[in-house]
């Protein structure tokens, strides 16, 4: 399993890297188990984390409570996911974990089967195993909580943090996750001199994924002409982006951000 520490847009070759200092390479071999434990550790080395001492985080726990730039149980899924799933048949391609200054991308040699779609995992909870053998390994040792069920659980531990859900890609190449920083978080948005309604719209589409003028007007009492004049200011910023044909079932969604 290869770790690399990239500064965005840095996506040069390992020769090119290592003569240079913003760039990290970690090899880690061994057991399955120990390349997991130390991939969680090298990870979290390179993350940022704050700390909550709200009276509600003092009240559930007694201490402040640690939020880090993306939520610990999914990164946890994403590693037992590449572990789990990877082709060990493909010695030409490591698995590879790439750590950017606001996203991170788990790319794993092995793509999905011929017929089973992203689409059906995420949808129907599609449940297949590369690895059956593996996967009961990682299962008897109580790391995982049932099968078929950890791309559902990054998602929801993103969801939970009020951030911006993960895409997963699969080409011939392999399987891909990227993970993206919370950019707009609510002290973002403020700066931007967002209005209250307009914080409030972004916050739920990062949550549900999207957000149409009739949802808006709902969330925020306003009426349609508002709506529409606040949905259209965000769509200008480069917040949000428009995808669907017309006006009336026009949904926004968050603008893409190049990877």
């Amino acid at each position: 399993m290869r770790y690399l520490r990239q500064r965005e847009g840095d996506d040069r070759s390992r020769e090119t890297q290592a003569n240079l200092c913003e760039v990290c390479d970690h090899e880690i071999g061994g057991n399955l188990f120990h390349q997991f434990e130390e991939g969680e550790r090298i990870i979290k080395q390179y993350l940022g984390v704050r700390y909550d001492i709200s009276e509600e985080a003092m009240r559930e726990s007694f201490r402040r409570r640690e939020v880090w730039d993306y939520p610990l149980p999914a990164i946890r899924e994403a590693l037992l996911n590449a572990l789990i799933h990877r082709d060990y048949f493909n010695n030409t391609v490591q698995t590879q974990v790439k750590i950017f200054d606001d996203h991170i991308r788990f790319h794993n040699p092995g793509h999905l089967p011929e017929g089973v779609t992203i689409d059906m995992i995420l949808k129907e909870h599609y449940s297949y195993h590369r690895n059956p053998k593996v996967a009961d390994i990682f299962y008897r040792a109580g790391l995982v909580e049932r099968y078929g069920s950890g791309i559902e659980r990054i998602i929801t531990a993103f969801r939970s943090a009020g951030m911006p859900v993960p895409t997963f890609v699969s080409s011939p190449l392999g399987f891909t996750l990227t993970m993206r920083m919370d950019m707009l978080n609510e002290s973002s948005l403020r700066k931007m001199e967002l209005n209250e309604r307009q914080i409030l719209a972004v916050e739920r589409v990062k949550v549900e994924g999207s957000i149409t003028s009739g949802a808006y007007q709902s969330l925020t009492g306003v009426s349609a002409a508002t709506a529409f004049r606040d949905l259209k200011a965000l769509v200008d910023r480069g917040i949000l982006e428009q995808v669907s044909p017309s006006r009336r079932n026009t949904r926004y969604v968050l603008r893409e951000r190049p990877s």
